[in-house]
């Protein structure tokens, strides 16, 4: 049971250090609602009250709710200094990369260099969308993300600049417009504004479409070095247990 609470009872971890969800939300990196579902899942699954909702605009954390952050903050602590001893006594074989689709070509890249300057015995190399992407990497799934935004508002120590990027657009057919779910919900007037809509998660299949039968729909450039109008920043995040030594190497990588 507590295995399927592992991300709920971070983000609890997290938000009881705060008087209340509004509190919390700014802090956390998620929105109040966000909040309040993952801690509505914990309650029903452990059948618990986490919230005191008797007084509704000044809510706060029972002592139930205090003490599993407690447990939970010590097992983690006690995990990651079990493994950062083991990390430390023996080079890491293994790395866990996830990636946006539209920063693949980066990160392939990267994986060969892997293999060839820090002789890793075997990369797994993922392509997720921006909510797999974050909740694998802060749950510990995975070594390292390239992406275009933190996974959270926390201060990461394992940050590096890859380079820039930007959002070019097509527009070939007003007819057609191609997006990703991410984009259709963060823009509500897409589905008012256009008559039909084309929308997959898979970066390919929107270039695809657009190549083949036209549309309307913006696709991420090539990732380059320096900035310029228009240009958003790419980043590599890396788990904190990453050793100091791995980390320089794989900045070193980076930085070529």
């Amino acid at each position: 049971m507590l295995q399927n609470l592992t991300y709920e009872l971070s983000v609890l971890s997290k938000a009881v250090q705060h008087k209340n969800l509004s509190a919390a939300a700014i802090h956390v990196g998620l929105s109040q609602p966000q909040i309040s579902r993952l801690i509505a899942k914990i309650e029903a699954e452990l059948n618990v009250v986490l919230l005191d909702r008797t007084a509704r605009r000044k809510s706060g954390w029972t002592q139930i709710a205090i003490d599993l952050s407690t447990i939970f903050s010590k097992g983690i602590n006690r995990l990651e200094s079990e493994v950062l001893a083991i990390v430390q006594e023996r080079e890491l074989s293994e790395l866990r990369i996830g990636t946006l689709e539209g920063l693949s070509n980066i990160a392939i890249q990267f994986a060969k260099s892997c293999f060839e300057e820090l002789h890793m015995k075997s990369v797994h190399l993922d392509i997720l969308d921006f909510k797999d992407l974050d909740s694998q990497f802060l749950t510990g799934g995975l070594d390292l993300i390239f992406t275009v935004k933190a996974p959270s508002k926390q201060k990461f120590g394992h940050q590096l600049d890859v380079g820039t990027q930007q959002m070019e657009k097509v527009a070939t057919d007003p007819n057609f417009y191609i997006c990703s779910p991410f984009e259709l919900i963060g823009d509500k007037k897409i589905e008012q504004e256009h008559k039909h809509l084309f929308v997959s998660n898979s970066l390919s299949l929107r270039q695809r479409w657009l190549a083949e039968f036209g549309g309307t729909g913006v696709l991420p450039t090539e990732t380059k070095k320096g900035r310029g109008k228009g240009y958003y920043s790419v980043y590599l995040f890396g788990s904190d247990l990453i050793s100091p030594k791995l980390w320089n190497q794989i900045s070193e990588i980076i930085e070529k």
